[in-house]
């Protein structure tokens, strides 16, 4: 490692060590907080939340494929229906929504069939109406507690986009109740996160590309292959992780839950 990349490692971690506190941040270097460049993702169950119906491929669409060549188990749970994904500068009626709903779950299941995920979940709450309630934590309890994943992937606490907030909130009502020992990968979707692991996908990227471009109806009104492509070149080029690679904060149990109770994102009771 060279001295300018050691200095900026040593920056990120300072940085973090003020604002968690020492023994929060002592916790933290137990899981592995530096950076870490890996080829292959850990080994076990892997289940997937993904808030809409293309958050899984833009996060970790790469990785997945990777689970999936190594005849790992892999289960992706949809939360939203996908009827929110439209244009902003247009109207349009109940029955719209309800055709673009239907043409987004086709487009999912194309999509995970890419990857090689069959018989994905799909929750079919509204975009935008869901939350942590009695239904959704039940939910999630009984997916966790019949499927028993060794590693869980979902988006970061800290997207902005309120669904996917939502989500981990959901997952943090159930996790203290779980007998969870494994890993938690919190993918980036709007916004880079602070990564402590990086995935080459590089022999999986052409997979990623096919189960991004089978979301017809979103690609029409954003450039999202352009984007997360840029993303997952800028991620592997800035720390010579290959072409592209996929980026992840990857911590256990018991940080996840006290980093979420620092940033007060805990449902209020």
């Amino acid at each position: 490692m060279n001295l300018k990349r050691l200095k900026d490692n040593l920056l990120h971690i300072n940085n973090l060590r003020k604002f968690l506190g020492y023994e929060i941040f002592r916790q933290a270097t137990a899981s592995s907080l530096k950076l870490e460049i890996i080829k292959t993702p850990p080994e076990g169950r892997v289940l997937i939340l993904s808030p809409h119906l293309d958050d899984d491929v833009i996060g970790c669409g790469g990785i997945i494929k990777l689970h999936i060549q190594k005849d790992d188990q892999v289960k992706i749970v949809y939360l939203a229906d996908g009827s929110g994904g439209l244009p902003k500068n247009k109207i349009f009626t109940r029955s719209d929504r309800r055709r673009l709903a239907q043409t987004r779950e086709k487009e999912a299941k194309e999509a995970t069939l890419i990857l090689g995920v069959d018989e994905p979940i799909f929750w079919r709450y509204q975009d935008g109406h869901f939350s942590a309630n009695s239904t959704t934590i039940k939910l999630l309890e009984n997916i966790l507690s019949t499927f028993s994943p060794d590693i869980i992937y979902l988006p970061s606490f800290l997207d902005p986009h309120p669904d996917h907030l939502e989500t981990c909130k959901i997952f943090c009502e159930v996790l203290p109740r779980y007998d969870f020992s494994g890993q938690i990968f919190s993918y980036e979707i709007w916004s880079p996160i602070y990564a402590n692991r990086l995935v080459n996908i590089d022999k999986v990227i052409d997979y990623k590309k096919r189960a991004l471009l089978a979301h017809k109806s979103q690609l029409s009104s954003r450039g999202y292959l352009e984007a997360i492509m840029g993303l997952n070149q800028y991620r592997a080029g800035m720390f010579d992780a290959g072409k592209y690679a996929e980026g992840f904060f990857a911590c256990n149990k018991k940080l996840y839950l006290q980093l979420f109770e620092l940033l007060n994102l805990r449902v209020k009771k």
